[in-house]
């Protein structure tokens, strides 16, 4: 009885054994042929660009203000009452060098000079005889007529009557400038602004009428770093151009001249202020308004045979150029760098493509294709 039972149990395993072979080898025999992947190599694709070496003046820009290195007030020299006005005395009004602009009243001033004209006309007739009367007791001294207490009478007589003769005189002149005081003149070519007078105001001599500048020494004021001020000597004589905006329209443009700086920096700005002549203009419609806001263009160096390239092919110090379909590293000195664009120098050749796409990935020894 056990010999039927352990024979029993060795043909089930041995029937379970050879099921599980022949399931094994039917699944070996039927499975797909592994085949093996292919690794394709990364390849970018960029925009090249062969560099050439020139000169180059790259300017930078700065935001200042148009000024005028002449300004000043005008204002009677006396006082009195406001008998003329000019048309031009307005806000505004472009006037010309000694252009009158407003008179007061002259009457007083009139019959001053008048009085005074008459007393020096005849103190200068009593010096006259006094000169005569006094050479006349210098002859009679010498011959004894008359004793020399008279004749030293006489001199200090000669010296009252020249000293009241020269107070006239000096009276005079003050009185004439003192009516010239009562003419209101434009001493430069300008324009008004701040204008306050009435036909019949009385006004005293330091009263302020209006203000003035020179139309003819109109000057832009604007802010440069202090990398670029440092040197600002340079800069001096270097042309510039002056725009005035509205928005993104511009609405003038003028040329000036770097003059100079204002000799100590800037602790607001951080950098140091420079000065520019606005060159002159037929006419004065084209001239931007006093106090204007503008942009300032302006040169910052000059650069020798050096490389320009996009700034979007600069890593750090170095580019990447290609060669043979590969990128490859070549080290540079960025001598100046712009908006959009740097100055380099350093081993480049000629025929060198650098790569101007910019790649977020290390692109040395990758695989490349030009697009341009």
């Amino acid at each position: 009885m056990l010999f039927k039972i352990l024979n029993f149990k060795t043909m089930m395993f041995l029937l379970v054994l050879g099921i599980s072979i022949f399931v094994y080898k039917y699944l070996v025999s039927t499975r797909p042929e592994a085949k093996p992947s292919t690794v394709e190599e990364k390849t970018f694709y960029v925009n090249v660009i062969i560099p050439k070496r020139n000169n180059y003046s790259p300017t930078s820009d700065a935001y200042g203000k148009i000024i005028s290195s002449r300004s000043g007030d005008l204002r009677f020299g006396v006082s009195g009452r406001v008998n003329f006005i000019s048309d031009k005395l307005l806000n505004g009004s472009y006037v010309t060098n000694g252009e009158i602009l407003a008179k007061l009243d002259q009457r007083r001033f009139l019959l001053e000079i008048e009085k005074l004209t008459s007393e020096t006309k005849e103190l200068a007739e009593q010096l006259g005889i006094r000169k005569r009367q006094v050479n006349r007791y210098k002859t009679m001294l010498k011959n004894n007529v008359v004793s020399q207490n008279k004749y030293d009478n006489e001199l200090i007589l000669l010296s009252k009557n020249r000293s009241d003769y020269i107070r006239a005189k000096t009276m005079l002149e003050r009185a004439k400038e003192d009516l010239s005081d009562t003419v209101l003149k434009s001493h430069f070519d300008g324009r008004l602004f701040n204008v306050k007078i009435n036909q019949g105001q009385f006004v005293n001599s330091n009263k302020k009428i209006a203000n003035i500048f020179s139309t003819e020494n109109l000057e832009v004021e604007f802010v440069v770093p202090s990398k670029i001020y440092s040197n600002s000597n340079d800069l001096i004589g270097k042309s510039i151009d002056v725009l005035w905006k509205g928005g993104t329209t511009s609405l003038k443009t003028m040329k000036g001249i770097i003059e100079r700086s204002d000799g100590k920096t800037n602790e607001e700005e951080g950098g140091g202020k420079l000065f520019a002549r606005i060159d002159k203009f037929e006419k004065r419609e084209n001239y931007i308004p006093l106090g204007t806001f503008v942009r300032v263009d302006y040169p910052v160096g000059d650069f020798k045979n050096v490389f320009k390239l996009p700034e979007s092919s600069l890593y750090t110090d170095k580019v990447y150029i290609v060669e043979n379909g590969i990128a490859k590293p070549k080290k540079i000195k960025l001598i100046y760098k712009g908006s959009g664009y740097i100055l380099v120098d350093g081993n480049l050749s000629e025929n060198d493509y650098i790569i101007t796409t910019r790649i977020p990935e290390n692109l040395n020894n990758q695989k490349i294709k030009i697009l341009n």
